[in-house]
């Protein structure tokens, strides 16, 4: 797994160290909480999943080029707290 976490100004990094989002493919514990309905988070992950990838590009995040789809779906597992 690769991240490109480090590559951050030292700001970008504490911040994303407190929202739980540093160095890891998830949402933000920040997102987590303000998402009520994540009956259609599920939905919308689940339609991602039947596609074919390997690397990731958040818009803000981590970067991962290699084992994406796992490493993601490992992340809205997470989020999610239920089942996808």
């Amino acid at each position: 797994m690769k991240h490109r976490d480090d590559q951050c100004s030292p700001s970008t990094r504490l911040i994303a160290k407190l929202l739980g989002a540093y160095n890891q493919l998830r949402p933000s514990l920040l997102e987590k909480f303000a998402t009520p309905d994540k009956v259609k988070v599920k939905w919308s992950i689940q339609q991602l999943l039947t596609w074919d990838f390997e690397r990731v590009i958040m818009a803000h995040g981590s970067i991962i080029e290699q084992n994406g789809k796992p490493q993601f779906k490992t992340g809205y597992k997470w989020f999610l707290e239920i089942p996808l």
